[in-house]
């Protein structure tokens, strides 16, 4: 990603997300003329509606405020290069609602941890390498995530034009080429989704600016039912940091 510029404000961002600082690998008194560590870059993105306000932990150090859910990351926050677990508990209790195992978070490189219903009464965490290498300074770039469980396989157009046929509910977590991120010309765009193989439209957003240069994640999100932030409803979320 570094490669090409991002732009720092997060489009169609719904709620505020902000780590909190957390030293991974302890206090470091640096020297005068000492550079700056490079910093791997994480992104959270709560999308499991039937799920609680969650807290992060990485390892047993807290990591954040309550986050609910529906809220995704502004932006990716830096964190110090290291091997750690990440633990997602509910907000002022010491319950696990998710965890990842100890994994490699490595300099320069960027993640979205993704929280999603595997059923009713329980929720999975993801992680997800976001590669920004393909991208180039005369396409912009969009990948689409289906996080709402109460419906089934989606098409996806952009305006009239269909982009994207009979994706289905947490694909991307089982085939993680859905994870990547593809071209698109730059320009504005009416985003629709529709119920697979129909004209329904279970979810729109309009005018919708896909810059060049640029990453947009494209997500159908909430349950029947919901409301706020739990709504069905579908956004784009584009990269930054």
């Amino acid at each position: 990603m570094k490669t090409v510029q991002v732009r720092k404000n997060a489009f169609l961002f719904l709620g505020a997300l902000s780590f909190l600082t957390v030293l991974l690998s302890g206090c470091l008194k640096e020297a005068q003329n000492s550079t700056t560590t490079p910093k791997a870059y994480l992104s959270l993105m709560h999308l499991a509606p039937r799920a609680p306000a969650i807290q992060v932990f990485f390892d047993n150090v807290q990591a954040s405020s309550a986050i609910n859910p529906g809220t995704v990351s502004a932006a990716y926050s830096p964190v110090d290069p290291k091997a750690f677990a990440i633990s997602f508990k509910k907000s002022g209790a010491d319950s696990v609602v998710a965890s990842l195992g100890t994994a490699l978070y490595d300099s320069l490189k960027y993640y979205t941890l993704l929280l999603y219903n595997e059923d009713p009464t329980h929720v999975k965490a993801v992680r997800i390498l976001d590669d920004y290498r393909v991208l180039t300074t005369d396409k912009s770039y969009y990948r689409f995530f289906h996080m709402s469980p109460d419906i089934d396989p989606v098409d996806v157009y952009f305006d009239n034009n269909l982009i994207l046929s009979g994706r289905s509910y947490a694909d991307n977590v089982f085939g993680s080429f859905y994870n990547e991120f593809s071209p698109a010309s730059p320009n504005t765009y009416n985003i629709y989704v529709k119920k697979a193989g129909s004209d329904s439209v279970i979810a729109s957003v309009s005018s919708v600016y896909l810059n060049a240069a640029n990453a947009y994640t494209i997500y159908l999100k909430g349950m029947k039912g919901g409301t706020g932030t739990t709504a069905i409803g579908v956004d784009v979320l584009q990269a930054a940091d």
